[in-house]
């Protein structure tokens, strides 16, 4: 999909994906989707011209569905939001330079259609990636709290009169080309049903151990890599990523492991 320059973006709806650096997890621990989600909340009181309207944090990327009566108050939004992450997960993670990639992308809704699309397809987002078979299953994303009433779907109702039930949209076709959506999805989000902390948290216990511990040990390094090869299909660079270790230290683990 082309991109937009933002200034010229009609739209009072805008739908936003930032994206990990190289698709790194930069979320892949639940206590990192519960501060990116405190700090959504954080900086919406203090961007008054902006409404959050649907949102859903996956491992290594996040959706935010905006109403903005100001788009150049967007910039200053996910300016302050990102920076914001960028240092706590630099902070936990004991790592340095850039968390997100360069640029988040924008995407202006078109109509009603559009939006409740949007809406369904930002919430879907687990459920395609097999950790949930209901997206109300779904710990880190807006639709129970849109469900309860804690999310202000009054601004959809005001513009568009006929949306009764912004969450009753089991007629709406995803795959129809008419409504493009930002993909930020790789197979690495295909996890079986278990979140990445949660495959993590199963090999330290079999091995008896830590992630500490792990990037310590070039056999554990080893069968973690192996583990998360075959359980997640998480590539060695985010395996890396998660350890903390350098980009070329599980090459030259492997290359040790076969002499």
């Amino acid at each position: 999909m082309p991109r937009v320059a933002r200034k010229y973006i009609k739209s009072n709806f805008i739908h936003v994906v930032t994206k990990g650096i190289k698709r790194e997890f930069i979320f892949y621990k639940e206590k990192y989707k519960n501060e990116y989600i405190s700090l959504l909340n954080k900086y919406l009181n203090e961007v008054k011209e902006l409404e959050m309207l649907a949102y859903c944090i996956m491992d290594n990327h996040a959706h935010i569905l905006t109403y903005i009566t100001d788009i150049n108050k967007l910039s200053e939004f996910m300016k302050k939001l990102n920076t914001a992450y960028a240092i706590y997960y630099n902070e936990k993670e004991e790592r340095e330079g850039y968390v997100f990639a360069n640029r988040y992308y924008t995407q202006a809704i078109k109509d009603e259609i559009h939006l409740l699309a949007c809406i369904k397809y930002i919430h879907e987002n687990p459920v395609k990636a097999g950790l949930v078979s209901n997206p109300k299953e779904y710990k880190y994303s807006s639709y129970e709290k849109m469900k309860n009433g804690e999310i202000n779907i009054e601004v959809i109702k005001s513009i568009f009169k006929d949306v009764i039930d912004v969450l009753n949209y089991e007629g709406i076709d995803l795959s129809s080309d008419e409504y493009e959506f930002i993909e930020a999805e790789n197979n690495e989000n295909k996890l079986n049903g278990a979140n990445i902390e949660q495959r993590i948290e199963k090999f330290c216990r079999e091995y008896k151990t830590s992630l500490n511990e792990v990037k310590k040990s070039n056999y554990l390094i080893l069968k973690f890599k192996n583990y998360l090869n075959k359980e997640c299909k998480v590539s060695n660079k985010n395996i890396c990523a998660i350890l903390g270790v350098g980009k070329n230290r599980i090459t030259l683990i492997e290359k040790r492991d076969k002499l």
